[in-house]
C-alpha cells in the first residue's frame, strides 16, 4: 500500500479570544527543546512560542508534529531514510522570503540540524519554474557529489487556473526528484480555485512512495501565521514554516550544514503573479504585492482565515480557529520590499 502522510496539528488557544478554556495538563512543555547545534535530535513536537500582539492579546500557539500516515502512525523523518544531508528547496515567494538573500530563515533553521541547504525560489513563478530549477540543478549522474539527497517543493500559489497543466508540470517535478525523499507543501486556498492545486497535489502524491505531503494550507489558517494579504507568511509565519519543514526532515548529522548560494535569484517578477478571476483585482499569487497592498513574505498585521476542512492525499484535517492578528512589520527577509538580485552575505 502506498504510503501517504500529512502533518498532524494541534492548536492551543490563549486565554484571550479563545472560545474554550484549555486545561493546564493539555498544554505543551513550557520550555521546548531548542533546535540548535549540540542539543541532539529533534523532539516529536515543537511548540512555536507565543507572541504578544500590540494590544497585549496572546496569540494562538501552533504545535508542529511529526508526519503520520493515515492510521496515525508516526513516520520516519527524511533524515532517517537517507545517508546524505544535501537538500534542495524549490518554490516561489513563499520560500524565497526564507532564502539567504533575504531573511535566511531556512538555512538558520536547518543548518544546525546538519542539513546543507540550497533555496532555489523566486517570486511570481508558476509551477513550470520547478522543472526549470530541477533541470539545471539535478545532475544526470546519480553518483555526482553535487547531487541532492532530498527535496522540499512549494509551488502553486501562482496558478493559471489550468488544472491539467498544473498536474502535468507537477508530475514531471515529482518524477525528476524520485526516488529522493520529498516534502510537498499544499498551498494557501486564498481563492476558491486554489483548491484545485491542493486536489492535484493529493492526487499525484498518492502515486509516489517517496512523497510526504505537508499541509501548509491547514497550518496557515492559524492566527498570526499569514500576513495581511492572506497568502504570504508574516514574520512569525516564516518561523512556523521553517519549523514545519525541520520537524519533518529531522536531524541529518552532528555537524552543522552549509547554506549554499543559488543562481535563481531573479525577483523581477514581483507583482506579476496570477491574475484573480474576482473582479479583476490582483490575486497576488506568489508575487510581491496583493490587492491589500502588502508585500510578500512578512508584512505586518497578519490575520487568519476561518476554519473548515481540507483533504490532502486521502486524509481529512479540520480547519483552524478564526480571528486573531499579529503585529510586527516586515523584516529584511520580505521579498516584496527588498531589492531584487544578489544572493546575500
Amino acid at each position: 500500500m502506498l504510503r501517504r502522510s500529512v502533518i498532524a496539528l494541534a492548536f492551543l488557544l490563549g486565554a484571550c479570544g479563545a472560545s474554550e478554556a484549555t486545561s493546564p495538563d493539555s498544554l505543551p512543555p513550557s520550555t521546548p527543546v531548542p533546535t540548535v547545534p549540540g542539543v541532539g535530535r529533534l523532539p516529536d513536537t515543537i511548540p512555536t512560542p507565543n507572541v504578544q500582539a500590540s494590544n497585549a492579546e496572546v496569540l494562538a500557539s501552533v504545535v508542529v508534529a511529526r508526519p503520520v500516515d493515515e492510521a496515525g502512525v508516526v513516520l520516519d523523518t527524511v533524515a532517517e531514510q537517507i545517508n546524505g544531508n544535501r537538500l534542495i528547496v524549490v518554490g516561489d515567494s513563499i520560500l524565497a522570503s526564507t532564502a539567504r538573500r533575504y531573511g535566511r530563515e531556512m538555512c538558520d533553521g536547518l543548518n544546525p540540524l546538519g542539513w546543507t541547504v540550497e533555496v532555489d525560489a523566486e517570486p511570481g513563478r508558476f509551477v513550470e519554474f520547478g522543472n526549470k530549477v530541477l533541470e539545471a540543478r539535478l545532475p544526470d549522474d546519480d553518483n555526482d557529489d553535487d547531487d541532492f539527497d532530498a527535496a522540499v517543493v512549494h509551488l502553486g500559489s501562482n496558478y493559471d487556473l489550468d488544472q491539467d497543466n498544473y498536474l502535468e508540470e507537477l508530475n514531471e517535478i515529482l518524477f525528476r526528484i524520485a526516488p529522493r525523499p520529498m516534502l510537498l507543501l499544499t498551498v494557501t486556498e486564498y481563492r476558491p480555485a486554489w483548491a484545485e492545486v491542493n486536489d492535484s497535489i493529493g492526487d499525484l502524491a498518492r502515486l509516489y512512495d517517496n512523497v510526504t505531503v505537508i499541509d501548509w494550507e491547514k497550518i496557515a489558517r492559524n492566527p498570526g501565521v499569514l500576513s495581511r494579504d492572506g497568502l504570504h507568511p508574516g514574520d512569525q509565519g516564516e518561523d512556523v514554516l521553517v519549523e514545519l519543514i525541520a520537524v519533518a526532515l529531522g536531524q541529518a548529522g552532528d555537524e552543522e550544514g552549509d547554506c549554499l548560494r543559488s543562481s535563481f535569484t531573479d525577483d523581477s517578477a514581483i507583482g506579476q503573479g496570477s491574475a484573480s478571476s474576482n473582479g479583476g483585482s490582483a490575486s497576488g499569487g506568489s508575487s510581491g504585492s496583493s490587492s491589500s497592498g502588502s508585500s510578500s513574505g512578512g508584512s505586518s498585521s497578519g490575520s487568519s482565515s476561518s476554519g473548515g476542512s481540507t483533504t490532502t492525499g486521502g486524509s481529512t484535517t479540520t480547519g483552524g480557529s478564526t480571528g486573531g492578528s499579529t503585529t510586527g512589520g516586515s523584516t529584511g527577509g520580505s521579498t516584496g520590499g527588498a531589492d531584487a538580485g544578489g544572493d546575500g552575505d
